[in-house]
């Protein structure tokens, strides 16, 4: 069950995020809405590259940075096609962790966390950063696609 509710919860944030991710098209990668942040090509890179990142980590033990930056990827159309790519890798290995124990700790961290948490964490991190980003597309003048809340 616990699985099931991960997945699903995983499967319609990829969802709900690449829709807000298409329309970084709207607008110049390098923007940068607020006085010293960071410019809003480079928030989506990092979440994208934190998604990955976890999911790697979870099921592989591969705990390194992920190369994706605005040096690598440019251009607009280039982050969405990575998005596109990442996010199905995630999906992928969301399938492999339903033959994993849920419960195992992993140490490898600033506290020891177990395979579910961890998987909360990635989600509450880049649902951080998608708010993020609607408020810089909002502050760039571009209105964001609406999510279908339950509520």
């Amino acid at each position: 069950m616990m699985y099931e509710l991960l997945r699903d919860a995983v499967r319609r944030h990829l969802d709900e995020t690449l829709l807000i991710i298409g329309q970084l098209a709207e607008l110049d990668i390098m923007d940068k809405p607020v006085s010293g942040g960071r410019g809003i090509g480079e928030i989506v890179l990092h979440m994208i590259r934190s998604l990955e990142y976890y999911m790697r980590g979870i099921v592989e033990n591969f705990w390194e940075p992920l190369p994706y930056t605005l040096e690598t990827h440019s251009t607009s159309e280039a982050i969405i096609e990575l998005a596109e790519q990442v996010f199905k890798r995630v999906s992928e290995y969301m399938y492999f962790v339903r033959l994993m124990n849920l419960d195992e700790k992993i140490d490898s961290f600033s506290r020891p966390t177990t395979i579910a948490e961890l998987i909360l964490e990635m989600l509450e991190h880049s649902v951080h950063h998608r708010g993020q980003i609607v408020v810089y597309y909002r502050l760039l003048g571009i209105t964001p696609k609406q999510i279908s809340y339950i509520v």
